[in-house]
């Protein structure tokens, strides 16, 4: 088995195709900046509704007085901390991927994987934001590919079981044995070879899916390397 120093080498020259790519960060500040601006639109109606609320309970019933105005003035508070507290658009866990629809999966394995970035070492991080650009690319090419193709199972294979069992299980190793390794193995330069592995994978499976050479990418069984002992 390679040294961690070479496999940590190969990574860094995997990196260089993607030298300075921020698209998958990019992307979820995109998300969060409509995640805020839905946000807000929705505590603007809040706040149109309750004032038109107090208007017409004025106008049809009676004044509404001191009290009323203090009641709708709390009602538009709690609205507006629920609505600010508990956004609707969360990046899902990693259980939920493999129910999730095919067309939709690049996008939301995308999300959470961008969610575990920062628990990653840096060349591992780098190789995310990769594997972020072919989950995008992914996703299109994936909106005409049946569910129940061979094809499309080996994908949902590698993208919502593969992947989360490598990340998680990286994150179950304690932070100060990530480097030192375990019985010497190094879970640092593992998921970085694994995560290198899966950026391979998801180049190969995209490029045959748009040479149409759909039968090759299911029968074509390349076993990733990612489930190594002392990992979990």
């Amino acid at each position: 088995m390679a040294g961690s120093d070479d496999i940590i080498a190969r990574a860094e020259e995997a990196l260089r195709r993607h030298s300075g790519t921020t698209r998958l960060a990019q992307r979820a500040a995109k998300r969060k900046l409509r995640s805020v601006r839905q946000r807000l639109g929705r505590i603007a109606l809040l706040t149109l509704a309750t004032v038109i609320g107090v208007f017409l309970w004025g106008l049809m019933i009676g004044p509404v007085g001191v009290t009323g105005v203090i009641a709708a003035a709390l009602l538009l508070v709690v609205g507006a901390l629920a609505l600010t507290l508990f956004p609707r658009n969360v990046a899902g866990l990693a259980s939920d991927l493999p129910q999730t629809e095919l067309a939709m999966l690049p996008l939301r394995t995308e999300e959470w994987l961008f969610d575990q970035r920062k628990l990653l070492p840096p060349p591992a991080q780098r190789l995310v934001d990769g594997i972020g650009v072919k989950l995008e690319i992914l996703s299109d090419q994936l909106r005409t590919l049946d569910e129940k193709e061979p094809a499309a199972q080996e994908i949902r294979k590698l993208v919502a079981q593969d992947l989360p069992e490598l990340v998680n299980g990286y994150g179950r190793v304690p932070a100060h044995l990530r480097k030192a390794g375990i019985n010497g193995i190094c879970p640092d330069a593992q998921v970085v070879e694994g995560l290198n592995l899966v950026d391979s994978e998801l180049a190969r499976m995209s490029a045959q899916i748009a040479s149409g050479d759909l039968d090759q990418l299911a029968t074509q069984k390349r076993y990733l390397e990612i489930k190594y002992q002392g990992v979990e």
